[in-house]
């Protein structure tokens, strides 16, 4: 735990453990706050506090609020107070948060929708804990025994997230405060609530309108709020001169000049060597041409690659699947530690939104279409429509957005697996994985449901895919181990629920085009972005980087996979030969994701050891004693 929070209830007393960064006294990212023997704990920012606060200010005097306006336990400690659970499942921000009711004797964990921080709980007979880390849990356990169900879950994932999609976690008897989920330990009773108080399909705003303008100004309207909301302190943005990070850093010296937090920095990784992220340098300029509320930073990136993060990655709980392509995020780390920032903001999360693609395909193929009879001609139609303009045959787009959403589920983790592009996904069961492990997790069914999750989550093929996107987003490795402990947000506005609750409403308004790649956010954007990027067809890629990387890095990596502490799990020459392959560049970067998988979860088996005895840093500790029961 290196920031963050403990919480033991034992049957006598409830103790609390908290952990701050160096300048909590700036950042207040880990706040706490007491009212006789109830208390609260929160790790991370509540956002849209002022509507909060106004709310309260209807039940409570003024000044009974002025802790609440600079310490966001205080805040939710409050409203709880005031206005009961529901106030709790209506706070908005990145955050994990612990409560302990002492008048009713609960003890209550939470995360937002997107889980900002994590929050992990496990039951020892009539003790209960909670914890942001999963370390000071093992050391309560008899036993800190790895699940191979998790390892399990981990390498059929068939898309990057940030931690598993339900309670287990790499460790036996630990489990996980699933995002926009409350757990309720309750005294008297061994029983352990669980309560969900998010879900996405219930949360979907209608924009009212079909008309482009009108959603794009409602949109921007929206996005400049999250961004605002964000900035706290100095705040360093990420520019790479793509639309989605670019109007996240714009949209910032907006408000720096309207008197916004200043002064806003922006860092940009730039290439003189690598010939295709080059030429990602002139967008970057045209920018920041003229903008003078911004203090530029070009962080030269060319010896930044894939895998060079092994040779020292950050401490993290449990296995990242990403966990390869941090070392670009390292310059921005340093960058910020030297210029003081509190804040960084980044571009993630737009692509769930904007980027739409034609799973319309699939409808057509699977169901009538508001009362129109399916036809194969028809869908063929818009198939070919759409490789006119991406200039390709239309079996590229009718397989992967027609065909392939309506027979992975059946072919998932078979040998028929092999029908489906692997330029998109590898569903076959990865073949270092040994078939007695693969049969004792049923590996196949889970390649099955992971289809069904990314396919058939509600009737209509393209929403489930940005459902599923959405929910893969949960979490923030990168926040949590490397962020965090220095004090620092690592935010990401596009994210913001209100945003993307919008955004799925919105999807039923716009009707995907060949050629347009994010028409709301370029009409949003329209007098903020330069129009060299608001028309850009496509963005850079990191496939230079990955490649070089995997090169450079292959000793250490089959050394690394010769000695991990794993066993009857995978042929480990297997595995190497595969890795060998893709650092051949002969491989798609899509279809090595499950080795890429496979290293991520080797290299956290070796700093196991590690992990598990590095010192705890403690800055404060309470007890207080329980009336018998």
């Amino acid at each position: 735990m290196r920031v963050g929070f403990t919480v033991v209830r034992r049957v006598r007393d409830i103790e609390a453990r908290v952990s701050v960064p160096d300048n909590n006294d700036r950042s207040a990212l880990v706040t706490h706050a007491r009212v006789g023997d109830s208390f609260a704990l929160l790790i991370g920012r509540l956002y849209y506090r002022h509507d909060l606060l106004a709310e309260l200010l209807a039940v409570c005097p003024y000044d009974s609020l002025r802790e609440c306006r600079v310490n966001d336990a205080a805040l939710a400690l409050t409203a709880y107070h005031h206005r009961g659970m529901a106030s709790l499942e209506r706070l908005e921000g990145d955050f994990a948060l612990v409560i302990w009711d002492a008048k009713s004797s609960q003890l209550i964990g939470l995360r937002d929708p997107l889980g900002g921080y994590p929050l992990f709980w496990i039951q020892q007979e009539s003790t209960v804990a909670l914890s942001t880390s999963t370390r000071p849990l093992c050391a309560m356990l008899p036993q800190c025994l790895l699940n191979e169900a998790y390892f399990a879950e981990f390498v059929m994932m068939q898309a990057p997230r940030n931690e598993g999609s339900n309670e287990q976690c790499v460790y036996v008897g630990i489990h996980r405060v699933l995002p926009g989920t409350m757990v309720i330990a309750r005294a008297g009773t061994e029983n352990i609530e669980r309560r969900t108080y998010w879900h996405w399909l219930k949360h979907i705003k209608d924009p009212g309108t079909n008309d482009l303008v009108d959603i794009a100004a409602q949109y921007r309207k929206l996005l400049r709020m999250a961004v605002q909301e964000r900035m706290r302190g100095c705040t360093l943005a990420h520019l790479s001169g793509g639309m989605d990070s670019t109007s996240i850093a714009l949209l910032a010296q907006d408000i720096v000049c309207a008197g916004g937090v200043a002064p806003l920095h922006t860092a940009s990784l730039v290439y003189d060597r690598l010939p295709l992220l080059a030429r990602e340098r002139p967008y970057i300029e045209s920018a920041v041409y003229r903008k003078t509320a911004i203090v530029e930073h070009q962080l030269p990136a060319d010896d930044l690659l894939d895998f060079d993060i092994f040779a020292d990655p950050p401490l993290h709980d449990e296995p990242y699947t990403v966990l390869s392509s941090l070392t670009m995020m390292q310059p921005f780390v340093a960058l910020a530690v030297e210029i003081g920032a509190l804040t960084i903001l980044t571009g993630q999360g737009a692509d769930e939104i904007h980027h739409q693609l034609p799973y319309y395909l699939a409808d057509l193929l699977r169901h009538p279409l508001r009362g129109k009879p399916a036809g194969s001609s028809n869908v063929w139609q818009e198939a070919t429509k759409w490789a006119k303009a991406q200039n390709c045959s239309p079996w590229s787009i009718f397989i992967p957005f027609g065909l392939h959403p309506i027979i992975a589920s059946w072919v998932a983790g078979t040998r028929w697996a092999d029908l489906l592009p692997k330029k998109d996904a590898d569903w076959n069961i990865p073949p270092w994985i040994t078939p007695e492990f693969a049969r004792r997790h049923a590996l196949r069914s889970r390649a099955i449901e992971n289809a069904r999750q990314i396919y058939r989550q509600c009737q209509h093929t393209g929403l489930s895919v940005t459902l599923n996107a959405i929910t893969s987003r949960a979490g923030d490795v990168f926040r949590w181990s490397v962020t965090a402990p220095l004090g620092i947000a690592n935010a990401h506005p596009f994210l913001d629920p209100r945003l993307l609750s919008f955004g799925l409403g919105m999807q039923s308004r716009i009707v995907p085009e060949p050629g347009n790649m994010k028409p709301v956010l370029a009409e949003a954007m329209r007098d903020i972005l330069p129009d060299a990027i608001r028309y850009r067809q496509q963005k850079g890629h990191f496939n230079e980087v990955y490649y070089l990387g995997l090169s450079r890095n292959l000793p250490h990596l089959e050394t690394m996979i010769r000695q991990a502490p794993i066993e009857g799990m995978i042929e480990k020459d297997i595995l190497i030969q595969h890795l060998q392959a893709g650092s051949l560049a002969g491989v798609p970067v899509r279809q090595l994701q499950h080795l890429n998988y496979m290293l991520s979860l080797l290299k956290w088996l070796c700093m196991q050891q590690e992990w598990q005895h590095i010192p705890e840093k403690i800055s404060d500790t309470y007890r207080i004693s329980l009336p018998p029961a």
